[in-house]
């Protein structure tokens, strides 16, 4: 019927439905002055005037303080309890716990699933890995709705946000698809991303050096006594001018030896690669650098079919984001960027913006598998 169809939710930043449950929840007196106490008992917890582990002032004495009724002060604590900040012991009363949420949660948020990305799986896997400074890092998928949506995941991350059950958050690449919501612009939570430097002066931003992948491969490349460098990589490939670059060590290029391709489609690699080793030896590539570890299967395949004679004739460069190292058809100098550098460095970001830090811009260097840590 008509008259019991739901109103949409509209507006720039529309309430999920799991925070309208919590928004419906049964409140002593005014839902406003519930928000308004429950705010003043969050800044508490928040701003450490109640520490971890501190017993907290009893239910009675918050009713007397505040002139609130008792089930107000009881939903308000049922609520900071359920949020991981508070536990009840009884007699003996109810303490702040010893690790409450906005000191060890931290957000890992992700615009699509994390197989999309080789990057994104790497980073993805160390974030897996076992902590020992009690940090939680929360892995959130398909984070990339300015308005409403009923992606779980961007629900409950929403609701960390907002409930300010989180240390920090950490964008593994640009936020802009949700900079209109809370998950952006509620204040207070420290923010690090992925991304090259532009805009979003409130939030750290660290990118790749691209630059000293560069470097580092036609270092490599010489010392190996290579002289004629094909390079094959993503589609801005020409953004770091490697013919002017080559010409600096003395290779021999040429336009058509420089390939960018679609990583959407990484199969044509394999042809790509035919098509540069087909001919003789003394005019084909005897260097090759793949700048993108999404094609490097692909490429390398490409080369094993040509004939190539290992490591006689070709000396092969393969992007990598470590430590998730991609499939080659052929032997390989992997050259790339540690994830776990990648988050650690966040981290480190994170930690320091909470005691007060500004947002920085930082790199973090390529380097090849023996310089790991």
């Amino acid at each position: 019927m008509a008259g019991n169809k739901k109103r949409k939710n509209t507006g720039p930043y529309a309430v999920p439905p799991a925070e309208q449950g919590m928004r419906r929840a049964k409140r002593g007196r005014s839902d406003d002055r519930f928000q308004e106490i429950a705010a003043e008992l969050k800044k508490n917890i928040i701003s450490g005037k109640w520490e971890p582990e501190m017993r907290v002032p009893t239910r009675r004495q918050l009713c007397a303080r505040y002139g609130a009724s008792p089930i107000t002060i009881q939903n308000i604590i049922d609520q900071f309890e359920g949020d991981g900040f508070l536990r009840s012991d009884g007699r003996n009363g109810t303490f702040v716990v010893k690790t409450p949420p906005h000191l060890v949660n931290v957000a890992m948020v992700f615009p699509e699933e994390a197989r999309n990305s080789r990057f994104w799986q790497a980073l993805s896997a160390v974030a897996r890995t076992p902590r020992s400074d009690g940090l939680r890092i929360i892995q959130r998928f398909n984070i990339r709705n300015n308005g409403w949506t009923d992606n779980t995941d961007q629900v409950s991350l929403l609701n960390d946000v907002l409930r300010k059950r989180l240390m920090g958050i950490f964008f593994t690449s640009p936020p802009f698809l949700v900079d209109r919501t809370p998950i952006v612009t509620e204040p207070g939570i420290p923010r690090c991303a992925l991304m090259t430097p532009l805009g979003y002066p409130e939030i750290t931003q660290i990118s790749t050096d691209d630059v000293s992948f560069q470097a580092k491969a036609l270092d490599y490349l010489m010392a190996k006594g290579r002289k004629r460098i094909a390079v094959i990589g993503h589609p801005d490939i020409s953004n770091l001018n490697w013919l002017e670059k080559m010409s600096e060590y003395g290779f021999v290029s040429g336009p058509h030896w420089i390939q960018g391709m679609s990583l959407g489609d990484t199969l044509p690699g394999c042809n790509l690669a035919r098509l540069l080793f087909n001919g003789g030896k003394d005019k084909r590539p005897d260097g090759l650098i793949i700048t993108d570890d999404n094609i490097v299967e692909s490429v390398t395949k490409g080369v094993a079919e040509s004939g190539v004679k290992f490591p006689q004739e070709l000396d092969v460069i393969a992007h990598c984001n470590f430590p998730c190292i991609p499939p080659s058809s052929v032997p390989v100098a992997s050259l790339g960027y540690d994830a776990r550098e990648v988050l650690e460095q966040a981290l480190r970001f994170l930690r320091a913006m909470k005691d007060g830090a500004p947002p920085v811009k930082a790199t973090v260097k390529a380097v090849f598998a023996d310089e790991l840590k």
